[in-house]
């Protein structure tokens, strides 16, 4: 009976703005993405995914006029999750946040002009909630407030895998019995001239590609990933909890594993090794219905992903990548690939990998169109900058929704 298990689930993603639209969007293969030439160095064009649908339509509370954009995605996304799993209040409840972001704030004006004021000795100028926005764990005290949680409260900064290790650690203090209820999620809003200029250099964006060909996980002729933003959040409980409150139970996080590549911080890791050993962890000899890849277009990372559907399952077990769909939030990436899962399992079938012709991955089993079949069981694998790798084990519950 300690069991962790899923009760809610809530995201905000380009052209996805809750999880009906999400579910419909994972099971028609819908393109979320598209181009831009105003953030690039000499006005390239490039591959982005950007939320523009009704970010604040639903929110009167002026306080919000002062939070950042990563900090508004990440509360719509957790309202949404609270909602789905019944939890109106979370008073006298033994509660706690579990937050990942890669960026955090990056997107926000303000520090670009605390730097000109700064240069400029006008100390007076600049503004006041500078402090707030420059530590990272000010947006998950901020999305705590709004949700009503005044227990544990965490942030994690791993990159790409910030979430899904927001993740292993709320499993640990649920199983720990600290808490009954976690709160898990993560929000990025990276989409800036600074981030685009600086991942423009280490050429792993997909700059003059068009939507079909850039952007396109397993396929060797992608240049890069697409810059995305979006937050995602999902409701834990234990087992015996859910169970004596009736709560629909959306599925289990059986297991999550991370490590680091242990590699100079100016260079990629390229064999694979630390992948590989995470998601033997979370597999344990087990084949799961298909691996929900972190695969996202840049040829290092991909070919990673190759190697260990080669040593694990000798291409038998089924690859996909939601990524080439709604790009790459950053943090939010983990989580919103659980909830891409639990979706899947909950509605029996396997999302595509979207655009792809499989040039360079051929002998994989890459799903491209959506298959409709029995999904008991599904690995997800997330890699960060900082060489960061992290892996889940999602199951279905008996009796699934």
């Amino acid at each position: 009976m300690n069991k962790v298990v899923v009760t809610g689930y809530g995201i905000k993603a380009p052209k996805t703005p809750n999880i009906k639209q999400f579910l419909t969007n994972l099971k028609e293969g819908i393109h979320c993405l598209q181009l831009d030439d105003q953030l690039t160095p000499k006005g390239e064009s490039t591959i982005i995914g950007v939320i523009d649908d009704g970010l604040l339509d639903n929110l009167a509370d002026p306080k919000y006029k002062r939070l950042s954009r990563t900090t508004i995605l990440g509360i719509e996304a957790g309202v949404e999750a609270l909602k789905s799993a019944n939890l109106d209040s979370l008073e006298n409840k033994k509660v706690g946040i579990f937050f990942g972001t890669s960026v955090g704030n990056i997107q926000e004006d303000i520090f670009q002009e605390a730097i000109v004021y700064a240069k400029m000795k006008n100390h007076k100028k600049i503004p006041v909630t500078f402090g707030h926005y420059a530590n990272y764990h000010s947006i998950t005290s901020a999305i705590a407030y709004f949700l009503g949680v005044k227990g544990i409260t965490k942030t994690i900064s791993t990159g790409c895998t910030s979430s899904l290790e927001a993740l292993q650690d709320a499993v640990v203090y649920l199983k720990s019995g600290q808490i009954d209820y976690a709160i898990v999620g993560g929000s990025d809003s990276p989409i800036t001239e600074v981030a685009t200029y600086g991942f423009a250099k280490t050429r792993v964006l997909p700059l003059n590609q068009s939507i079909d060909e850039g952007a396109v996980a397993f396929q060797s002729s992608s240049k890069g990933f697409a810059l995305s933003e979006g937050a995602g959040f999902i409701i834990l409980e234990r087992q015996e909890v859910a169970l004596e409150r009736n709560a629909k139970i959306l599925g289990e996080i059986n297991r999550v594993s991370s490590n680091n590549d242990g590699t100079y911080l100016f260079t990629q890791e390229e064999t694979g090794t630390q992948m590989l050993a995470a998601l033997k962890d979370v597999t344990q000899h087990r084949k799961p219905d298909y691996i929900n890849s972190q695969a996202l277009g840049i040829q290092i990372n991909d070919l990673i992903e190759k190697q260990c559907s080669k040593a694990l399952f000798n291409h038998k077990v089924p690859y996909t990548s939601i990524k080439s769909m709604i790009g790459n939030p950053l943090g939010a990436i983990g989580i919103i690939q659980v909830i891409s899962a639990l979706l899947s399992i909950n509605n029996n079938f396997i999302p595509p990998t979207i655009h792809t012709n499989k040039l360079g991955f051929e002998e994989m089993n890459i799903v491209t169109t959506t298959q409709v079949k029995e999904i008991r069981e599904v690995a997800i694998t997330t890699h960060g900058y900082g060489g960061n790798n992290a892996c889940a084990y999602v199951m279905g519950y008996p009796g699934k929704v």
